[in-house]
């Protein structure tokens, strides 16, 4: 693993993190110099059911976590997110609100979510709430006992996917302007126009 000194800070998937007698799914976040600023663990827990293609029950191992993940960088706030995680609008949404400009979420879609649902997902998630939206998976593996989707991506502010991979092992280098995330609510000024009268979504 290389930490280049110009990025901000450096997600490294995510891992199995046992602490007591529980079992997490989380990401670490190194800063430039290598040292560890934040952990993330997983929120949302992945148990599905889809008759005839896949069963799968995070839950019967793992242990969900409790609080969101912001990572203060000179260059903006980061939340982050693990791949089910995504799913849940109001997430990232107390991102938002909590002045982040990029979320990253490092996720391993299978290969019946993955075709319909990765890269929309990420795009909505970034049209909601007019900000960066990186999803970051493994490469595919045919042989392994979970073969993930990949095609990592990054979605700017307006909804364009700026840096795409396929399935394969791959390397994307794409320059952010956080400036950018202003410039598009300024435009279509929704952040500002919510009925906090009728709803209103809050970190308890």
């Amino acid at each position: 693993m290389v930490i280049r000194q110009e990025c901000p800070c450096t997600c490294i998937g995510s891992l199995p993190e046992k602490d007591g007698d529980k079992l997490y799914n989380t990401c670490p976040v190194f800063n430039p110099s290598g040292k560890l600023v934040a952990k993330h663990r997983k929120l949302h827990l992945f148990d599905i059911d889809v008759p005839g293609k896949i069963r799968f029950q995070e839950s019967e191992t793992l242990s969900p976590g409790n609080s969101l993940t912001v990572v203060d960088t000179d260059w903006c706030k980061v939340g982050i997110g693990i791949c089910y995680d995504v799913r849940f609008p109001e997430l990232a949404l107390l991102y938002a609100k909590k002045g982040c400009k990029l979320l990253c979420y490092p996720g391993a879609f299978n290969m019946t979510t993955g075709p319909l649902h990765w890269e929309k997902l990420f795009t909505g998630r970034a049209l909601d709430n007019q900000l960066y939206v990186a999803g970051v998976s493994p490469a595919r593996d045919e042989s392994a006992s979970y073969v993930a989707w990949g095609h990592s991506v990054l979605v700017d502010p307006w909804g364009k996917v700026i840096g795409k991979c396929d399935h394969k092992e791959d390397t994307i280098l794409v320059d952010i302007d956080a400036d950018y995330v202003d410039t598009v609510r300024a435009q279509i000024p929704n952040q500002f126009q919510k009925r906090y009268d009728l709803y209103e979504v809050n970190e308890k």
